[in-house]
């Protein structure tokens, strides 16, 4: 009998990994994307604001492409207490502000730009306790974005 669930067990394992490796890519992109920390946005639901101020749209596909072209470096760990930490730094520059969509949800994406990195926060608006996440990209564009505001 245990023979059996051992047959039965290794049939249906097999059968799994053949069905998961064997998926067409577009499918596993949209699976992969929907859990990624560093999600791409899109123009047409995508606000963009510096300092209280709306970019032109020319600008904000500009930096909307920045985005998604910037390279994931690091997910920082934020401790429950420290969330005003991470929106309000006490020192660095005036974040961009992104107003989005993620899959269903609104999402506001802070980008706070360095000279050697942009950190984002990144806030789901629509739950209760307004759920943080923060993470480090690289963008060479993106790090030197006080300079293309002002152009």
């Amino acid at each position: 009998m245990r023979l059996v669930w051992v047959v039965i067990s290794l049939v249906v394992f097999s059968l799994l990994k053949l069905l998961v490796t064997s998926l067409p890519s577009g499918v596993v992109e949209r699976l992969f994307s929907r859990y990624a920390a560093h999600a791409k946005v899109t123009s047409e639901q995508t606000n963009i604001t510096f300092q209280g101020r709306s970019l032109d749209e020319q600008r904000a596909s500009e930096i909307i492409q920045h985005f998604n072209d910037a390279i994931f470096i690091e997910r920082y760990y934020i401790y429950p207490g420290d969330e005003e930490r991470f929106l309000h730094p006490n020192e660095g520059p005036a974040p961009l502000t992104m107003q989005t969509k993620h899959g269903k949800h609104d999402v506001t994406l802070y980008l706070f730009h360095y000279d050697d990195h942009v950190d984002v926060v990144r806030q789901f608006t629509h739950k209760p306790k307004k759920k943080l996440m923060a993470y480090r990209l690289r963008s060479e564009p993106l790090q030197t974005f006080h300079n293309m505001a002002h152009a």
